[in-house]
């Protein structure tokens, strides 16, 4: 009886390519918005439906937009129940008009300062 076969050599392994210096890693990386298109889906929702913040969420700021769209609902609904002693009359268009003037000002100023999210890694150069 012969002994068995020696396994075959392994195949030499080859060594992995050297990392470059300085490695870029991009994160969550979208194209800019456009703070006119963000002022008008404030405007406009606004001045129809009264429904404030659909710029802020789409300049893709979620949090500001839903606090404008269910704080001016609140705002509402506490100027409605003012009407019944005739002062919600009064404070109803102002928070309106106030809410027309604000929102797309914050909506186009937050388009214009938000930054791509890029880190660098490696050494620095």
């Amino acid at each position: 009886m012969q002994p068995p076969d020696p396994p075959p050599p392994l195949p030499s392994a080859v060594p992995a390519p050297a990392p470059s210096a300085t490695q870029h890693v991009h994160h969550y990386y979208h194209p800019a918005r456009s703070g006119g298109t963000a002022a008008l889906l404030e405007v406009l929702p606004g001045f129809f439906f009264q429904t404030f913040g659909i710029g802020h969420l789409y300049a893709g700021n979620v949090g500001t937009g839903l606090l404008f769209m269910f704080g001016y609902w609140l705002l509402l609904f506490f100027n409605i129940l003012l009407m019944f002693v005739f002062v919600g009359f009064i404070t109803a268009p102002l928070c309106w008009i106030a809410a027309m003037i604000i929102a797309p000002i914050t909506t186009a100023n937050s388009c214009r300062t938000a930054v791509p999210l890029t880190t660098t890694q490696g050494a620095p150069s």
